[in-house]
């Protein structure tokens, strides 16, 4: 299987609700470590993103420590990377500053890729990791798009505070993906409707999706594949939660790489949550290398 991911590489400065303060990367190293684990090392690995000048170091680590990432697609700019401030409100809800933020990557550099996916994962960290004519282009020969929606339910202030918002472009961005994500914020502020049955069913009136996953925090997460169906996933109690940054990532790309595999949504899901549970226990991406060794019987 050929796996294509697209998203932004952040250093994040993250604001526990321990109140611990530390630094970390994170953004799509979440999901590129978590595919990492998950796939089998005959499976291809392309992380297509921009490395900003401040984050050679991160990057050579995170490639030492994550052997199967390809990074023959990835390309060094001049420009600082994307970094955000993250302060947790609980175990489960936190807000962000976005401190500064690179550009979209561009669609000739995705394009000569595309012929040889099978999963195309975006995750918007940044809400511009790609264009919105990119993503409409990801469909087709047979592959599975899965977009993890994220940033684009957000407004940025000037400060670079960010908070949930409508954008005006929700219908396009629905009808890009086959699998769409978002947690249970982010759909209430995406999608216009006065309760979230009505919301269900514009998702479904404008594009049609193999399924829509909404994370709810500890109360696990709902998968709908109509407008009135839909499969709930309990979420799965890690031994202590130390930092939630980056399990909603970690579950989709678990959940994207099962459901590439043919795997059912329940199993698929299922595995999903172990993995996010094992996220919740580290701070930041410190560990995420040892989620192969600790996790690895779950995913065949």
């Amino acid at each position: 299987m050929t796996i294509l991911v697209l998203g932004h590489l952040v250093l994040d400065e993250i604001h526990s609700y321990q109140g611990e303060v530390y630094h970390s990367p994170g953004g799509i190293l979440f999901s590129l470590a978590t595919f990492d684990a998950v796939i089998h090392p005959d499976d291809r690995l392309f992380p297509v993103l921009p490395i900003g000048r401040d984050a050679s170091e991160e990057w050579g680590d995170l490639l030492r420590r994550f052997p199967l990432i390809d990074a023959r697609y990835c390309r060094y700019v001049e420009e600082d990377s994307t970094r955000v401030r993250l302060f947790h409100e609980s175990a489960s809800q936190y807000n962000t500053q976005l401190v500064r933020g690179l550009g979209p990557v561009p669609f000739t550099q995705i394009s000569p890729l595309l012929p040889q996916a099978d999963l195309v994962y975006v995750n918007m960290m940044t809400g511009h990791d790609i264009e919105l004519e990119s993503a409409a282009e990801l469909r087709g020969e047979g592959r599975l798009v899965y977009i993890d929606l994220h940033m684009i339910a957000y407004r940025v202030h000037p400060d670079g505070r960010r908070e949930p918002a409508a954008t005006d472009h929700w219908q396009q961005w629905l009808a890009a993906g086959d699998v769409l994500q978002c947690n249970e914020r982010e759909f209430a502020a995406m999608i216009p409707g006065d309760d979230e049955a009505e919301r269900l069913r514009r998702v479904f009136d404008v594009s049609d999706p193999h399924c829509l996953l909404v994370t709810r925090g500890e109360q696990g997460a709902d998968i709908y594949t109509a407008p009135d169906h839909h499969l709930h996933i309990p979420a799965w109690p890690p031994a202590r939660i130390v930092d939630p940054t980056g399990c909603g990532d970690a579950f989709g790309s678990t959940f994207a790489y099962g459901l590439a595999c043919g795997m059912e949504l329940e199993p698929a899901a299922g595995n999903a949550a172990r993995v996010a549970s094992y996220v919740a226990g580290i701070p930041g991406s410190r560990g995420m290398e040892q989620l192969r060794a600790t996790r690895a019987g779950d995913f065949r």
